[in-house]
């Protein structure tokens, strides 16, 4: 038990119900800083989730823009070739070169001799360059 007697007058119940305002402001005051917090708190996740996102898009479209540049030097590079052998096909000398070596063609006068293999004179028979790289 409390040996202290209170002493009830107008400037002790001035001075509770003083306290009790006060009080009552502190929790509300508390609970608008717990709103506002959480609300901030919230606000800071969806914000770090939608930048991890973003990462994770920008990531992705990183690798798809280095695998479309692969794809179009490889096409730049066909091109250049395919524009080569529209050339080579567009010069006479060259038609000519490859009509005697792949149909054996002759000019007029000229005598064709097939001669074997250096492979072929060992014993062992070799596929010729073209075919195997036709095979792979």
């Amino acid at each position: 038990m409390s040996k202290v007697v209170k002493v009830i007058n107008n400037y002790t119940k001035r001075r509770e119900k003083e306290k009790k305002v006060e009080r009552a402001q502190d929790r509300v005051v508390k609970k608008r800083t717990m709103v506002i917090g959480s609300l901030l708190l919230l606000v800071v996740g969806v914000m770090l989730l939608i930048a991890f996102n973003q990462k994770n898009e920008n990531q992705l479209l990183h690798e798809e823009r280095v695998q479309a540049q692969v794809v179009l030097e490889e096409r730049i590079e066909e091109s250049k070739d395919l524009e080569q052998q529209i050339k080579q096909l567009n010069d006479d000398d060259y038609i000519a070169r490859i009509a005697r070596s792949e149909f054996s063609l002759s000019e007029e006068g000229e005598i064709i001799f097939n001669l074997p293999d250096v492979n072929e004179q060992n014993g062992t028979k070799e596929e010729p360059e073209e075919n195997k790289e036709h095979e792979e």
